[in-house]
């Protein structure tokens, strides 16, 4: 269980670090320094990844310590 949190970390931490490395690589190689619709569809889908990884972790760890997030009342 410990080496699957390791494993999420670094595969979201490698994607954040993927999506600002095409960005950044694809702004200094265009000649009118913009990035392309694709290359942001691909940082959209690392960024996405992680948030997916982070935010999963977050939900479980919230529902394993008690807390369900819902205000009562509603």
């Amino acid at each position: 269980m410990i080496n699957d949190k390791k494993t999420e970390a670094f595969v979201a931490v490698g994607s954040f670090l993927a999506a600002v490395a095409l960005a950044f690589t694809s702004l200094l190689i265009s000649e009118s320094h913009e990035i392309n619709s694709s290359v942001l569809m691909m940082c959209a889908q690392f960024l996405l990844l992680t948030a997916t990884i982070f935010g999963l972790d977050y939900h479980i760890i919230k529902r394993i310590e008690g807390h369900s997030g819902k205000v009562e009342g509603y």
